[in-house]
């Protein structure tokens, strides 16, 4: 699948492990970069269901129509299906309890 990236931030994050290990600590910057990486692989956005480390879920509200992606217990990868159901867009990485 294609990836595109919200902010040139989250897509330098991914280019260099670095920087998201910087950004988010070493778990969740390395699984940063890892989730991007299974995203990519993807054959379909319905085929991340199949990944169950990823607990990927719709989320609700006022982020209807994004998803949530686990990086550690605490930390979420949001990300939205792009028009074409062939991209997916990395929205933030989210501490839900911080």
């Amino acid at each position: 699948m294609e990836v595109r990236f919200r902010t040139r931030r989250l897509e330098r994050c991914f280019e260099r492990i670095g920087l998201a290990v910087q950004e988010w600590g070493p778990d969740a910057g390395a699984r940063y970069v890892e989730r991007v990486r299974i995203i990519r692989s993807a054959r379909s956005f319905d085929d991340l269901y199949g990944f169950r480390a990823l607990a990927l879920h719709p989320l609700h509200g006022d982020r209807h129509g994004q998803f949530a992606l686990r990086l550690t217990g605490r930390v979420r990868l949001i990300v939205e299906r792009g028009d074409d159901r062939g991209t997916v867009i990395v929205v933030e990485v989210v501490d839900y309890h911080g």
